[in-house]
């Protein structure tokens, strides 16, 4: 038997643990190292430890039988640098712009909820991608990525709401792709307490936060 993690599920590894992203039910699992190791061996198509812990993997709706995508977790280049902290120009962004993505993202993710915005945000990347494909899709540029981040970072201050993690991160994501930028917005966590961040980055390169505040999380989600 084969099994795929579920549509709606992602997941990272803190050291023996596993901490999950559920979108549909909008919260994070943490999961002990029993259940760490059936995810393991079924990642690596191994025999599973315990066939009674992947029968409740399966009735929680975390796994499903069949094939489907691989049992690996969230996938992140290392960061080494951030956008906010190296010397450089800012790109255009306007006040307007930056008040009008945050608030289509915070919109969003209140009257849609997290699943729904999640796959918003994805059919938009996939258009600005198509629309780019003259150069084949969105391109992968540090220098241009890098000033658009400070010039996003610039616009934010004239937003008239509190900054929060995950409708910054979409916003500033949203001007990315809209000008035919790669990046990628990613969820983490931390243990002892559990904490969540939402960041961007692209390749090796921060561009919402600081390093050592995205250096501190290990994602569950990216998207």
């Amino acid at each position: 038997m084969t099994y795929h993690l579920a549509p709606h599920v992602s997941y990272g590894l803190l050291g023996h643990r596993v901490v999950l992203l559920d979108l549909a039910a909008d919260r994070y699992l943490l999961l002990g190292e029993a259940e760490a190791a059936v995810l393991a061996a079924l990642a690596a198509s191994e025999p599973p430890p315990s066939s009674t812990l992947v029968e409740t993997l399966l009735a929680r709706r975390l796994i499903c039988a069949g094939r489907g995508a691989g049992i690996a977790p969230v996938d992140q280049p290392p960061p080494l640098i951030s956008a906010l902290e190296v010397d450089g120009g800012s790109g255009s962004i306007s006040s307007w712009e930056a008040i009008a993505s945050v608030a289509r993202a915070r919109l969003s993710l209140r009257f849609l909820g997290l699943a729904r915005t999640v796959s918003r945000w994805r059919a938009f990347r996939a258009l600005c991608a198509r629309q780019s494909k003259g150069r084949d899709g969105l391109a992968r540029d540090s220098e241009i990525a890098a000033a658009i981040a400070r010039g996003f970072a610039e616009a934010r201050i004239a937003v008239p709401t509190r900054r929060l993690c995950v409708p910054d991160s979409l916003a500033l994501a949203r001007c990315l792709w809209t000008r035919g930028i790669a990046a990628d917005v990613y969820f983490g966590v931390q243990l002892d307490p559990l904490l969540a961040h939402s960041w961007v980055q692209s390749d090796n390169l921060v561009l919402s936060d600081p390093l050592n505040i995205a250096a501190d999380y290990t994602p569950v989600f990216k998207l």
